[in-house]
């Protein structure tokens, strides 16, 4: 989540006040819990607990599309999900009649590009806002909800983020500045990408573009604070290691969690809640990711 997304979303943080309490396990806690961070206890009501769903057949959804170098509307695409993809979002409900259905909300924008790319009009790029409350993917019909079975949280999964890290460490994830150089994304449905900032698009979706390299996730060897991703093919401008010559582990790119966490304090007087970043290594180089709210606000 970009800088000017966590500060919009720290206004809609209310409740909670940091509290002491006891460390629980990464990305394995439910609501209503609480959660170590750094020298805080926060909720996990604040943190990016998303939860994950994985397709049972080969199913479409809607994704939205906007405009990538001028400002107009959204477009909307049937974007196809082979089985066994898996995706970032939540089950809720909403109201018909009298009665309350299920339905479940796809964060498509947190797909890969590959994935991505086989809907995406010419001119347009997948639009990031829908990685919010209000997004237009949106599964109501009991067919399709049967097309999407609950599984755990990946293992490629970075602890509480969404999976986009940006080059930086401390003083660039407490920073201010929106960040404007390089992203690593590793995605829901299991690749690994490298991005560099796109100047010449309109705001907003400089990190939206096509990687500048990318791989799918063949394995995944998770030992705290190690993740260990690999892949088939190289992936040129991230410091990976050849481990095999065959198969499809054949490179590996290692991710360490700093276990640092970075915390920018709110304003409780304005209704702004503080924010938490992790710091993290990529190939031993300093990146962090934004993992959630501390909830101290009025």
């Amino acid at each position: 989540m970009h800088k000017w997304l966590k500060i919009s979303g720290a206004f809609l943080i209310a409740g909670l006040a940091l509290m002491v309490g006891t460390p629980a396990a990464a990305q394995t806690e439910r609501p209503n819990s609480l959660v170590k961070v750094g020298h805080y206890t926060a909720s996990s009501n604040f943190l990016n607990l998303s939860q994950y769903y994985q397709t049972t057949r080969t199913t479409t959804v809607k994704a939205a599309y906007v405009p990538t170098h001028k400002f107009g509307g959204r477009v909307m695409r049937s974007l196809t999900l082979p089985k066994g993809t898996v995706v970032a979002g939540y089950l809720t409900t909403h109201k018909v009649g009298s009665r309350l259905q299920p339905q479940l909300l796809i964060y498509t924008s947190r797909l890969s590009h590959h994935r991505l790319a086989t809907a995406q009009p010419a001119g347009y790029t997948i639009d990031p806002t829908s990685d919010t409350d209000n997004t237009p993917t949106v599964i109501t019909t009991a067919r399709k909800l049967r097309a999407f079975k609950r599984v755990h949280c990946p293992r490629y999964m970075p602890a509480y983020s969404h999976g986009d890290l940006y080059a930086g460490g401390a003083a660039a994830a407490i920073s201010p500045v929106e960040p404007t150089s390089t992203s690593v994304r590793v995605t829901p449905d299991g690749y690994v990408e490298l991005l560099t900032y796109d100047h010449t698009v309109r705001g907003g979706l400089g990190f939206y573009q096509a990687p500048t390299s990318q791989g799918k996730i063949t394995k995944t060897v998770f030992h705290d604070p190690y993740r260990q991703l690999y892949t088939q093919h190289a992936l040129p401008g991230l410091r990976t290691t050849a481990v095999n010559a065959t198969g499809t582990a054949r490179y590996r790119l290692t991710i360490k969690n700093r276990h640092q966490p970075q915390h920018i304090i709110g304003d409780p007087l304005r209704g702004i809640a503080g924010t938490f970043d992790s710091l993290y290594l990529i190939g031993g180089v300093p990146y962090y990711t934004f993992i959630g709210y501390d909830g101290a606000s009025n």
